[in-house]
């Protein structure tokens, strides 16, 4: 066993750890499991936020990005420091709701709607857990050749899981603080070292790297996190944790500062292969190759690095999925919710089941994290919408049907359109419309 097996096999116990050893959240209820309300300070937000959204994507995604589009990988954090521009904006919003997910958020108190939400934003974490299990598969795997790739992300995998089940929320926002430091410690300060002192060989090709100009499709994708963001349920969660509104707002403007330094050092590793005309054959081995041929012998630092990150999102999103699945759609479908435990036990077997078993089938970091925000946003804008326009939870229940409806058969019957980021949620917006429309002229009559 080499030195790097020994460090990732350290590190990963010291996440399990510090997982379980932290005060456990009640299982009284799914507010107390999920959320610690008036108690975190800016620095644990800030932690929690740019951990959260870091992950795969941004450690071996945005790597891929830079290598392949150069500095067009830089649109992710710019749209999603947008976008919590706009959550400072609304603010005292998220801070007054009494609820504990986005749907208790935007559904009205509308069970059909509620459920609905709840289902869009189950589905929607799992793709994105599912999408970590596969960046873990391909992080760890090529350290481990004798060991089945499967076994790998089942075993690290179930330790997450262990500790986000037993320790809730408070597990989940301790861990982010370490995962913090390994990433600064680990990523960030080799690669300002690298920068100036420029050292290490990358081990060129002949050919030479052409970067190539991002389409517009793609480029409307990776702005999905303005739009994003402020219905993140990560950002409901920690403003409604926040000790008071300093603390909240200093997190959230840290904590997107802090995402927007790590993919902006994960980019450049990118955009420097590709500047030395290094050719690689899967671009989200960028990272590891980088690591591996600038640091003579210390390439290791990286990977534990992007396996804290990884871990990061995982650990977040899996505790959003249990969460959701729990309150917003065993809850309110069950007459025997109210054993919490019981239900969450069960939302946690539901989400690692499928996340697994999609992950088996589509091994593409990018595509699983783009098609969650996709689903995500062509649900929940026209949703948020109709509260806005003040539509009663049924209209907007009965809207919400229709337009996914309209999505699934244009679909189904593979109808070309571009960019789905943009039509998606302006056909729901649409629908909307029409509703309040209708339901204005019908209040004139009445009058």
């Amino acid at each position: 066993m080499d030195i790097t097996q020994i460090l990732i096999i350290i590190s990963l116990l010291s996440f399990l750890l510090i997982g379980l050893l932290v005060k456990r959240s009640s299982m009284s209820s799914y507010s107390e499991f999920t959320m610690t309300r008036g108690k975190l300070n800016w620095f644990t937000i800030a932690c929690g936020i740019s951990m959260t959204f870091t992950g795969g994507a941004a450690i071996l995604t945005t790597a891929s990005v830079g290598y392949t589009f150069k500095w067009y990988a830089l649109i992710d954090p710019i749209a999603l420091m947008i976008g919590l521009l706009v959550v400072l904006a609304f603010y005292k919003k998220y801070e007054n709701d009494t609820g504990t997910t986005i749907s208790d958020l935007l559904s009205s108190n509308h069970k059909g709607l509620s459920v609905l939400i709840g289902i869009v934003t189950s589905f929607t974490f799992i793709l994105i857990v599912a999408a970590n299990f596969v960046a873990l598969s391909k992080l760890l795997s090529p350290f481990f050749p004798s060991i089945n790739p499967l076994l790998i992300t089942f075993v690290v995998s179930t330790m997450v899981f262990s500790y986000v089940f037993f320790g809730g929320f408070n597990s989940v926002t301790k861990t982010d603080i370490l995962q913090f430091v390994l990433i600064t410690a680990l990523l960030i300060i080799p690669l300002l070292v690298f920068i100036v002192k420029r050292q290490g060989n990358l081990a060129a090709d002949e050919i030479t790297h052409e970067f190539s100009v991002m389409p517009i499709d793609y480029i409307i994708l990776f702005s999905i996190p303005a739009l994003f963001t402020p219905l993140s349920q990560d950002i409901n969660l920690r403003i409604k944790s926040a000790k008071n509104q300093k603390n909240g707002k200093i997190g959230l403007i840290m904590g997107g500062l802090f995402y927007f330094s790590i993919t902006l050092t994960t980019a450049y590793v990118g955009i420097c292969l590709g500047d030395n005309n290094v050719e690689l054959v899967d671009p989200e081995q960028a990272i590891p190759f980088f690591f591996k041929n600038s640091f003579n012998g210390f390439g290791f630092i990286a990977i534990i690095a992007s396996l804290a990150a990884i871990i990061s999102t995982l650990d977040s999103y899996t505790l959003n999925s249990i969460t959701s699945i729990s309150n917003d759609i065993i809850k309110p479908l069950s007459k025997r919710s109210d054993n919490v435990p019981r239900t969450i036990k069960t939302a946690s077997l539901i989400t690692y089941v499928i996340a697994m078993a999609i992950a088996l089938f589509f091994n593409k970091v990018l595509a699983l994290s783009l098609t969650s925000l996709l689903v995500y946003i062509s649900v929940l804008i026209p949703i948020a919408l109709g509260n806005s326009l003040k539509l009663s939870g049924r209209k907007v229940f009965f809207g919400s049907i229709i337009n996914i409806l309209v999505i699934s058969i244009i679909e189904v019957l593979k109808i070309e359109i571009s960019p789905k980021a943009i039509i998606y949620p302006a056909i729901g917006c649409v629908i909307v419309i029409i509703i309040k429309f209708f339901n204005n002229k019908k209040e004139l009559c009445n009058d």
